[in-house]
């Protein structure tokens, strides 16, 4: 992946700041390369539970910022490996 990428902490997901927090741009990611829309949304989804993430679409991740900093930093680590979704979904499947 082209973009830099930083580290998710899990404080990340109970501050309040005007500044674009790094699960954000993960998301954003994640999102893009499964499409966009409906389907991005979906992809999205999919590779957080492959990562470990185990709320629903609803569950806010300030809910469970130590079980999301570790899914989004999952995910951010195998991003560096690969920009195709199947291997990125290979990846997190291991």
């Amino acid at each position: 992946m082209s973009q830099e990428l930083r580290k998710v902490s899990a404080e990340d997901f109970t501050k309040l700041t005007t500044e674009r927090l790094p699960h954000q741009d993960i998301e954003n990611a994640l999102i893009a390369m499964g499409g966009g829309g409906v389907k991005g949304m979906d992809f999205k989804n999919n590779a957080l539970k492959k990562a470990g993430w185990k709320g629903d679409r609803l569950t806010s991740f300030a809910k469970k910022p130590e079980d999301a900093a570790k899914a989004f930093n999952t995910v951010r680590k195998a991003l560096k490996e690969t920009d195709d979704k199947d291997g990125l979904i290979a990846a997190l499947g291991k």
